[in-house]
């Protein structure tokens, strides 16, 4: 009887031994695998900045890399191409008041173009294009080509002169802050203090709005805002799944004919 409790003792400790050694292996090659991963992301986070999607990261070191969105897009039917940092001054605003948008050559390479849209210093600099309804181009980019990172475009309901007195826009918040990806940061006051001026370009006038509201809303359709001045209303998803969105709301200060200081 005892030897049958001593070998049945063995078996147990060695089964024992087994499922530690089993874990312990395990706990190692995940831990392995993790910082190999991680490795990876660090080499990511550190590698050259790539063309993606149709655009390219909106930062100076890209400048020195590739065309800007616009030219990749558009070629020379592309604006001058406005700066994408440093904080919004007298001369960058000016700059911004005064330009010119080819729209006829923009036409040529996709007619749902109405508008285009800059927050000088910042990489809000693209095209506005406007469609039958909200969905098309949120998977097309603005010469209609499938790409993750859609277009700007007009809320399909609005006039494309922006003559309402609530222009909805929308754009996806990109993690490489092109698109709508920059406008979270108008939740710093710093932020909004810098970089205060949006311009809406179409044919016939040049729009300057000044940021007046920043807000995070859960409404599945955001209620235009009436109040009697115009305003310019930008809309980005503030998550992955779209259940809610941030919104920077800005009043006009001057309607202008193009390239009229």
């Amino acid at each position: 009887m005892t030897k049958v409790v001593r070998i049945v003792a063995i078996i147990i400790a060695l089964g024992v031994m087994t499922f530690a050694g089993v874990q312990l292996g395990a706990y190692f090659y995940n831990s392995i695998e993790e910082n190999a991963v991680n490795d990876e992301l660090t080499q990511i986070a550190n590698s050259p900045i790539e063309i993606d999607e149709g655009y390219v990261w909106e930062d100076i070191d890209a400048k020195s890399k590739a065309q800007s969105y616009a030219q990749r897009l558009f070629g020379k039917a592309a604006p001058n191409q406005m700066p994408t940092s440093g904080k919004q001054t007298k001369t960058s605003i000016a700059n911004a008041q005064k330009r010119k948008i080819n729209f006829p050559a923009l036409k040529q390479k996709n007619k749902d173009i109405i508008a285009w849209i800059s927050i000088p210093n910042t990489p809000v600099d693209y095209a506005v294009v406007k469609a039958k309804d909200n969905s098309y181009y949120l998977s097309r980019n603005a010469v209609r080509k499938p790409s993750k990172s859609g277009a700007i475009f007009l809320d399909s309901a609005a006039k494309s002169d922006f003559s309402n007195s609530d222009s909805i826009v929308y754009g996806h918040h990109m993690k490489d802050r092109t698109m709508f990806g920059s406008l979270a940061s108008y939740r710093y006051k710093k932020y909004k203090n810098e970089y205060q001026y949006i311009f809406v370009y179409t044919p016939k006038v040049t729009k300057k709005y000044r940021v007046a509201q920043c807000f995070k809303t859960a409404q599945k359709k955001l209620a235009p805002d009436r109040s009697k001045t115009q305003t310019l209303t930008l809309v980005t998803c503030n998550d992955a799944r779209g259940k809610t969105h941030y919104v920077v709301r800005a009043k006009l200060v001057s309607s202008k004919a193009p390239g009229k200081k």
